[in-house]
């Protein structure tokens, strides 16, 4: 095999291993669209949400290059109903300069597994997790501090 070959089939099976869970069950990657389909309270929660304006166009300035933000999420979570409608619209609003990764976590099997990803450390979802240039730069984990705009905004301004 090719050098080059061999450090894509790498990265490409290191990638799909961080998709199972702790457990083994089988974590799905899904499209927003999906999500927001998974029940009329996910779309309502959409419609709903207005963010900011302001902070908005404070977080579109501090976008820069090579955003990324991994969500794991279950469809059967309230707090993932609560928080990932809003971030979508977030994300929606912002135009571009965030790639984003919605992954679907079924439920722990056992109370005795404690990460739904044991590779990232994910213990609760929805688990928000932001990259810059492949590097971690923060987090909200189930439930954000002030509001997932403010600590959207927050992890963006935060990592100068």
């Amino acid at each position: 095999m090719k050098p080059g070959l061999s450090v894509l089939v790498s990265a490409a099976v290191a990638f799909l291993f961080s998709l199972l869970p702790a457990g083994g069950q089988t974590a799905e990657e899904i499209t927003k669209e999906k999500i927001l389909a998974a029940g009329q309270d996910w779309q309502q929660k959409y419609d709903q949400y207005q963010p900011a304006p302001d902070i908005l166009e404070a977080v579109k300035s501090k976008l820069g290059a090579s955003l990324r933000v991994d969500v794991y999420l279950g469809l059967w979570c309230s707090d993932s109903l609560s928080n990932v409608p809003p971030f979508i619209k977030i994300v929606d609003s912002l135009g571009t300069g965030v790639t984003v990764r919605y992954v679907a976590l079924p439920k722990k099997a056992d109370k005795a597994i404690k990460y739904f990803v044991e590779d990232l450390k994910v213990e609760r979802v929805p688990t928000f997790i932001f990259y810059r240039s492949d590097k971690e730069i923060g987090r909200i984990v189930e439930n954000p501090n002030a509001g997932m705009l403010e600590d959207f905004m927050d992890i963006v301004f935060m990592e100068e």
